[in-house]
């Protein structure tokens, strides 16, 4: 784990100087790599050393890469749309993730507000309306849920549980969708690697640590939602650390 670290962290810091010139133009590719960088190293830090607050860290970095990438998003390229779209916003997970309300709540006021229909699914588009609605306890909550559930057109969706619970404070309907959730994501990891092309840094690292459902779990505790103590993927430990206001 110590050479995966390394190499991480090598990375990291060849674009991290590119990432922080204030004169240089905002690279919403880049910017999105690197978070996934500083996520797997979290996750590295907290499997090997058991280091909680080198994951949350970890996190930390690549949220507030992702915010500082949306207050410039204005000086960004026609081709860094694609990677601007707010379903493209995993940090959002990061940010929930590491128990940091504030910079939670930044990012979900700051992520782009519209449809990008050639760019995005639907569902997912609404999906992150339905995490934002509830992140600032706007009154658009309901609309976004009867949004999201109208473009499953009948279909089902873990997601779609997990937040419809969220909004109603329901515990047992919440863990049934993060359950299924975390089948899904343990069989989505299990295809990738029988494939070969998974991603050799976050296959020691974030494949065995399951962020966006630990985003939710945070989540539903700050909305005072009851939850277990640890689940498949979502080690104790990344729940245990003080979550801030």
């Amino acid at each position: 784990m110590d050479s995966v670290l390394d190499n991480i962290l090598f990375l990291v810091g060849q674009r991290m100087p590119r990432l922080q010139s204030s004169s240089a133009k905002p690279d919403a590719k880049l910017t999105l790599e690197t978070a996934a960088l500083w996520r797997q190293y979290g996750c590295g830090l907290l499997l090997s050393e058991l280091d909680e607050e080198g994951f949350r860290d970890g996190l930390e970095q690549a949220a507030t890469l992702y915010l500082n990438l949306l207050k410039r998003r204005g000086a960004c390229s026609e081709f860094d749309q694609y990677y601007l779209a707010r379903s493209k916003g995993e940090p959002l997970f990061d940010a929930l993730a590491a128990g940091n309300g504030g910079l939670s709540r930044s990012i979900a006021t700051a992520m782009t507000p519209t449809w990008m229909q050639r760019m995005e699914p639907e569902e997912d588009f609404h999906y992150f309306g339905v995490l934002i609605a509830l992140v600032l306890a706007q009154p658009n909550l309901d609309s976004e849920l009867a949004a999201f559930e109208r473009t499953l057109q009948g279909g089902s969706s873990h997601r779609f549980d997990v937040v419809k619970a969220l909004s109603t404070k329901d515990t047992d309907a919440f863990d049934a969708g993060l359950h299924g959730m975390i089948e899904e994501q343990a069989a989505w990891v299990e295809r990738q690697q029988r494939s070969g092309l998974f991603d050799p840094y976050r296959h020691k690292t974030e494949a065995f640590v399951f962020i966006e459902g630990a985003a939710l779990v945070q989540l539903a505790r700050r909305l005072g939602v009851p939850t277990q103590e640890r689940y498949r993927l979502i080690p104790a430990a990344v729940l245990e650390g003080q979550a801030r206001p």
